[in-house]
Order: structure tokens, then C-alpha cells, then sequence
């Protein structure tokens, strides 16, 4: 009888967590795991002891423990998948939802709980970490709870109440260390306190909170030497913030919508047109229960005050380290505020009007404008590796800059390649150094890489390698240099025989470049299978001469204008190519441009001859 009741009491806030629980668990593991996501899987290796793990931290990236012994404990227990990193992550994030909800309800009333958790189960900023296998959506549901029960303290100081704040804020700065401003935040505030306590003796007050600042520092040195590790960094990837760099920030915070943006600001507003209309609290003092909105302010105004402005110091008088996710901590005050806003709106027609604009522009934002769930948006280290597996039947070895990302992928119980570390300029200048190195090599890279060699290089490998396989995905890319011979290879096409102009399934070609100099053969075009994406099609360039191929080597070409120009509800993005050939390695004789497209996926295949001619004495 009691379940029912509570059900009945909080049919809404059901709703709303069964609603953050789709928008977190759909399609979770859609998207790659990036870098900073690999670090994750390999710091928290279910093969570690927990003091490896904490070792592993120290030595590549001195973040507190807490998040990683946690994914270390899932893996251990289900498996060790980025699934269950990214479902470590969602379920934290839905507890985030109700934490929100707490701390709304105590810090002004149950209706500001409600606003905020509807709002926060459909911000697009925490969905998306809370699909990412880091400890950015932890550090934003132990902030809360650590406020939540420092509002608690503050309302009824005892050595319950210290207890649970000690404990929370605790494990707030042991997600990440950002959260240490926050803490100081948190003191600020209790120090107001002692100044100006609250139904407790000022001496008493004091001594709780000194004991609870004693306890939190004892408690937080297992964490000591990476603290020290972090603070020894002389050198960063962090960028130097432009002058509107937490204008960003807020406008990240909510997908960068320009509606969901106005909204927010005009609710923003309406908080402090209420807060200018208190009248002077007497001799400074706030009484958290009876000036609520008073209190919301002072207890939302520090903590944002000081998270911003301390890094904000440290940046320009130390290393740079403003990036937007190290802020997740605050999103919490914006969104109380907005919350605390709608419920200042007296008519309740306008105050569900405009909570319901702001929902329905988050959801097209997120699944419509941004394709959210159906668009990569992180680093495709995933398909990049499971293209050079599924190509890689010689077993040869993969060359990478990033060597230490890839061994998830490539070198584990399932699969073993090769890797080597190094530039592809630096792999190449060891077999112009040593021809004995000359073999055939993958090269893969990632995380804003791009394709960049030098002359020499290029020379080297133009002359010596043809690229067989080779894909351009979002945010990373890799090539296939197989050593070539001096003559090209022979391809068998008796599969299509009798050969006419159009064998097999239909094609659907364009060559837009086709030219013939002194040295080389240069090819550019576009061709894919009708009615089929492109994707997982296989495209080989041949010229044909008295009924025999000759295999051109060539580079596939991301063409996402194939797609746009035919209005397709297929991608064609994958069915460009171009080709540069030496004529020197093409025998005498007279020659027909040929496309052979196979899709083992859908069972097709066809072979087209162009009208593209030419001889060679």
C-alpha cells in the first residue's frame, strides 16, 4: 500500500526518470569510443589490481580514482566492453536526474525539483556525457549530493548531516579535480555561516564544520600523489580561452539552440527580477527556510562565483584548462535558476507553454539539427580498426602516431596485429634508410591528424607502394600501402563473361577526371551499386585490353555530395575514388576504363565499362 501511495505521489518524477533513462540508454553505444574514452578502457582494465589501475593513472593522466575503480568494478563484473563503460556512465547520469530533483526540492521546493529534473533529463550537454565513458557525469551527480547535504547541514547541523556532507563532498573531489574549486566554494559558504549561523551557536557551528574539513582532508590523502602529479604539468593541449569563453560555455550547456538559449535567459531574469524585489534581511542574516529565494541565490551565486573564477586565475597566471565538460559541476546552478524562474510565472497556462517550448526545441535539437543518435560525432576508432581487420589478411603491420589508443582494437585475445609507433614521414625515411624495411604497412591516425606528408615522402611511396584499402571516417583515417611490383596486377573478370558495357547488377558512375601525361594516369570519379549504400561496397578500378584486366590502384574519397545531388535516402559518401598510376608499369596496348563494385552485405555486383579510352605504344 505504501509502494502505491509513493507511486502515486511521484507518478511525475517516475515519468521524467523513465524518460532520462531512454534518452541515456538509446542507442549507447552508437558512436566510437574516443580518445580520452580509450583512456578510460585501458586505465580501468579488469586484468589490474586496483593499485595498477591508480598507477596507470599517475602515470598517463593524474585524474582522481573514484570514476575508474568504479568502471574497473563493472568490467570485472559484466565484461570489458565499451558497452558497459558507456552503461557505467548512463546510469549515473539518470541518478543525476534525481539528484537534481533533491536538490531542488531543498533548496527552494518541490516544484523547483520537478522543473529541474524535466529540464535536466532532456539537456542535450548532460546526455551526452552520460554517454561517455568518463567521469564527467559522476562529478556532476556528487556535486549535487554534496550540496543537497550542505544545505541539509546548514539547515540542521548535526553530526548526521556533517557525516553525509564529509562523505559527498569527498567523493565529489575524488571524480575530478576541478571539483576542489567547488569545494572551496562550498567552505566560503559555511564560513558565511559561522559568521551569521543559523539556529545553532556560532562555536558549535564552527566545530562542525571544522571537523568536516579535517575529515575531508584526511579522507582525500589516498589521492595526494596524483594531486601533486597534476600540479607538476608545465605544459598542456589546452588552447589560451578567447575573452567570451564562458558565453560558450553556457551556450554548449544547451547545444548551442538559440530558442532553448532565449528561454533559459528570460527565466535567468525573471529569478533576479524576483530576487532585487526582497526587501533587507535584518543584521545580514539568512534564514534558509523562511527566505528561500535569498538563500537559493547566496548558495548558487558562491558556488558559481568561485568554480568560475579560480580557474579562470589559474589560466592566466599559470596553464590554460577552461574546457567546457570541466564544467559540468555548474550546470546544476543554471539550472536551479531557470527552474526556480518558471516557477515565478504565476499563470500556469504560460508557465507549462514555455517549459513545453524549451522540452520540444531540446528533442529537435537533439534527434532533428544535430542527428544525435544516427551521426557520428566522436572519433571513429572503432570502424577505422574493424576496416583494417576485415582488410588486413596478410596480417601486416599497422603504423601509427597514436600507438598507445589502438591496442583495444588491434591487439587483444580476439585479434593480434602488429603495431609500431611513428610518423608515417619517420616510417618511410627507415626504408629509404634500410630497403630491406620495405614491406607492406598500414597507416592509421586519428584525433585531428590529417593526411600530411612530405614531398619525399609522397615520392617514396608513389614509387614503391599503391594504396589497396583506404577509408576517410570522422576523425580518423587509414591507408593501405601494399609494396607494388613493376607491372600492375593482373584481375579476373570471367565472372562477368560473356563482358558487355553493363554486367551484373547496375552502376551508377561519374569520372570526372581522366588524364593521360607523359608520366602517370590520374582518375577521379564517383560510382556505387544502385538503390544500396555505399558503406560496406567494395569499388576496384581496371583497364581491360583483349579480354584481360589490369588491376589501377586507387584511394577512396569521402563524397557526401553524391548523396546531397541525388536526394538519396541511402549515404553514398563512400563512393568516390581517384587513382594515380605510373604509365611505366601499364604493358603496350589499347585500354578501357572499367568499375567493378561488390557489396558482400546485400549479395550484389556488377562491372561497368566506361567510355574512357586510351593506348599505349
Amino acid at each position: 500500500m505504501k509502494a502505491i501511495n509513493l507511486i502515486k505521489s511521484n507518478y511525475i518524477l517516475i515519468a521524467i526518470m523513465f524518460i532520462a533513462a531512454i534518452a541515456r540508454f538509446y542507442h549507447i553505444d552508437f558512436q566510437s569510443v574516443w580518445l580520452d574514452e580509450i583512456h578510460t578502457l585501458n586505465e580501468a582494465n579488469p586484468t589490474k589490481s586496483f593499485s595498477e589501475v591508480y598507477y596507470a593513472l599517475l602515470v598517463s593522466e593524474p585524474h582522481p580514482p573514484l570514476y575508474f575503480f568504479i568502471t574497473h568494478i563493472a568490467f570485472k563484473l559484466f565484461g570489458y566492453t565499451t558497452f558497459v563503460a558507456r552503461i557505467v556512465s548512463a546510469i549515473i547520469g539518470i541518478a543525476g536526474v534525481f539528484s537534481i530533483f533533491l536538490l531542488g526540492k531543498e533548496i527552494f521546493n518541490k516544484k523547483t525539483g520537478i522543473y529541474a529534473a524535466v529540464l535536466l533529463a532532456f539537456n542535450y550537454f548532460h546526455i551526452y556525457y552520460s554517454q561517455d565513458a568518463r567521469m564527467y557525469p559522476l562529478m556532476f551527480l556528487m556535486t549535487v549530493l554534496s550540496f543537497y547535504y550542505l544545505i541539509k547541514f546548514i539547515k540542521k547541523p548535526t553530526y548526521k548531516s556533517v557525516s553525509m556532507y564529509v562523505l559527498f563532498s569527498t567523493l565529489m573531489i575524488y571524480c575530478h579535480f576541478f571539483a576542489l574549486f567547488t569545494l572551496v566554494s562550498q567552505y566560503l559558504i559555511l564560513s558565511y555561516f559561522i559568521i551569521k549561523p543559523y539556529e545553532i551557536a556560532r562555536k558549535k557551528f564552527f566545530t562542525y564544520t571544522l571537523i568536516s574539513g579535517i575529515v575531508t582532508i584526511i579522507l582525500f590523502l589516498p589521492a595526494y600523489r596524483l594531486f601533486i602529479k597534476t600540479t607538476e604539468i608545465n605544459s598542456i593541449w589546452i588552447q589560451m580561452p578567447t575573452l567570451d569563453v564562458y558565453t560558450q560555455f553556457f551556450k554548449d550547456f544547451f547545444g548551442q539552440s538559440e530558442i532553448v538559449l532565449f528561454f533559459v535567459i528570460s527565466l535567468i531574469i525573471l529569478f533576479f527580477i524576483q530576487l532585487f524585489s526582497i526587501k533587507n534581511t535584518k543584521k545580514f542574516t539568512i534564514n534558509p527556510k523562511e527566505d528561500k529565494l535569498l538563500f537559493s541565490f547566496f548558495i548558487l551565486f558562491i558556488w558559481l562565483l568561485v568554480t568560475l573564477f579560480l580557474p579562470l586565475v589559474r589560466t592566466y597566471t599559470s596553464l590554460p584548462m577552461l574546457i567546457n565538460r570541466y564544467f559540468i559541476n555548474i550546470l546544476p546552478v543554471i539550472i536551479i535558476v531557470v527552474s526556480i524562474g518558471l516557477y515565478f510565472i504565476k499563470n500556469e497556462v504560460v508557465r507549462y507553454s514555455i517549459l513545453s517550448i524549451v522540452l520540444l526545441f531540446s528533442v529537435t535539437d537533439i534527434i532533428i539539427v544535430k542527428k544525435y543518435y544516427k551521426q557520428p560525432n566522436k572519433t571513429q576508432f572503432r570502424e577505422v580498426t574493424q576496416f583494417i581487420i576485415d582488410n588486413n589478411s596478410n596480417n601486416d603491420p599497422v603504423v601509427t602516431s597514436l600507438s598507445w589508443y589502438f591496442p583495444y582494437f588491434l591487439n587483444n585475445e580476439k585479434v593480434k596485429n602488429t603495431i609500431i609507433d611513428g610518423t608515417l614521414d619517420n616510417y618511410v625515411n627507415e626504408m629509404i634508410q634500410d630497403s630491406t624495411k620495405r614491406k607492406s604497412f598500414w597507416y592509421v591516425d586519428a584525433h585531428n591528424r590529417p593526411y600530411k606528408i612530405s614531398d619525399e615522402t609522397q615520392k617514396y611511396l608513389e614509387s614503391n607502394f599503391s594504396i589497396e584499402n583506404n577509408v576517410d571516417l570522422y576523425d580518423t583515417w587509414t591507408k593501405h600501402y601494399v609494396k607494388s611490383s613493376n607491372e600492375l596486377s593482373k584481375k579476373d573478370i570471367s565472372e562477368f563473361n560473356p563482358i558487355k558495357d553493363k554486367n551484373g547488377d547496375g552502376i551508377n558512375f561519374a569520372i570526372e577526371k581522366f588524364e593521360i601525361n607523359e608520366e602517370t594516369i590520374n582518375i577521379v570519379g564517383w560510382a556505387y551499386l544502385e538503390n544500396i549504400e555505399s558503406q560496406n561496397s567494395n569499388l576496384e578500378l581496371i583497364l581491360i585490353s583483349n579480354g584481360k584486366a589490369y588491376l589501377l590502384p586507387k584511394q577512396k574519397m569521402k563524397r557526401d555530395d553524391v548523396t546531397t545531388y541525388f536526394k538519396s535516402q541511402k549515404d553514398l559518401s563512400n563512393s568516390g575514388f581517384e587513382s594515380k598510376t605510373y604509365l611505366k608499369k601499364v604493358p603496350p596496348g589499347k585500354y578501357q576504363l572499367g568499375i567493378i563494385i561488390k557489396n558482400p552485405n546485400e549479395n550484389k555486383k556488377g562491372l561497368v565499362i566506361t567510355d574512357k579510352i586510351f593506348e599505349k605504344n
